[in-house]
């Protein structure tokens, strides 16, 4: 417990607790509000670097501290990126990115059980051009749509990049057809949220009826194909839980339902993503249940008679959460057994 405290990890934690610090200055109706802002992102950005200089030099890498860190990092540019979107970020440009970031971060706790791929020049330099032109945006600086263009190519060839390497030493063919789905799918998460937002509830059903085929169309083509991986199993159900967290998120926003059911969906989440990790690192491999399966298709049919006013949508609403939970109870069973044995 204590390794999970250490001080590099309270710098990560604070950067995270500080993130809805950042979000309230850009929409705060003060003076010299996008100058406050870019200042928290610029000692956000910073103590990033300062985490990690005081975990080599104290001693203190953890495996935890690997893993939160890079998500703390996601976290503020994907913030950033999502409510500046219209403010001087084309949506097209923070979804790419935001993708992409989101991708690498899970292909890298996938790759992290097996190998460790040390930070590449050209990944450094994303890093420093997406800071540069996020502060641009904020501080509404000439050339900003020229920087966020050079960001987002950048990002996108470092992601490359890192998907070249991760499959030579994964061993699987990752940019296949059924995994491409999968990203396609992920990739329209930021514009339901945004179709959703504006109350273009026509575009936000189809929209997602089309995240709900290709949920089924990338597994049916990687089962008849052959093409099944680790890694596409973890994308898709990383996607899957995306999928429902954001979709909660966005109907507690709206009022559509309220905020204690996004509560009660943080535990399974959390226990039911751990659980994999977990049979993921000492069995290279991630269990899927009939029942996890059971709760993903409730959980669409759900979220869809919520969107359409359906006469019984709170029971199909409760009949998804009881799906869930007993579907991480049955991770929980698993897990329990890989440790005894």
């Amino acid at each position: 417990m204590k390794h999970i405290f250490s001080e590099p990890n309270q710098i990560t934690f604070i950067r995270i607790l500080l993130i809805p610090a950042f979000v309230t200055f850009l929409f705060m109706e003060i003076p010299y509000r996008n100058y406050i802002a870019a200042f928290i992102f610029i000692i956000l950005s910073l103590s990033d670097a300062l985490d990690g200089y005081i975990a080599r030099k104290k001693h203190q890498t953890t495996a935890f501290g690997k893993i939160i860190d890079p998500i703390a990092d996601k976290l503020l540019i994907s913030a950033a990126l999502i409510f500046l979107i219209g403010r001087g970020v084309p949506a097209w440009m923070a979804v790419t990115i935001i993708a992409r970031e989101w991708l690498i971060t899970l292909l890298r706790l996938i790759v992290m059980s097996k190998h460790v791929i040390p930070a590449s020049k050209l990944g450094k330099i994303k890093t420093i051009t997406q800071t540069i032109a996020i502060l641009a945006v904020i501080l509404n600086f000439p050339f900003n749509w020229h920087l966020m263009l050079a960001a987002v190519i950048i990002t996108v060839a470092s992601g490359l990049e890192y998907l070249i390497k991760a499959r030579n030493m994964l061993d699987e063919k990752i940019l296949n057809i059924p995994n491409i789905i999968t990203f396609m799918r992920f990739a329209l998460l930021p514009l339901f949220a945004l179709t959703m937002l504006n109350s273009q509830l026509n575009y936000s059903l189809i929209i997602f009826g089309i995240i709900v085929l290709s949920d089924k169309l990338d597994g049916f083509l990687a089962r008849i194909t052959h093409q099944e991986t680790e890694f596409g199993r973890a994308f898709d159900s990383f996607t899957d839980w995306s999928v429902l967290l954001i979709s909660f998120f966005l109907l507690v926003i709206l009022g559509h339902i309220g905020l204690i059911w996004l509560l009660l969906l943080i535990l399974p989440s959390i226990i039911i993503s751990l659980s994999k990790l977990t049979f993921l690192k000492k069995q290279k491999k991630m269990p899927v249940t009939p029942i996890a399966k059971l709760s993903v298709g409730m959980t669409y049919v759900a979220i869809i008679a919520i969107l359409i006013n359906f006469i019984y949508a709170r029971q199909l609403l409760v009949i998804m959460f009881i799906l869930i939970y007993l579907s991480m109870f049955r991770y929980l069973i698993l897990a329990n057994k890989l440790f005894k044995h």
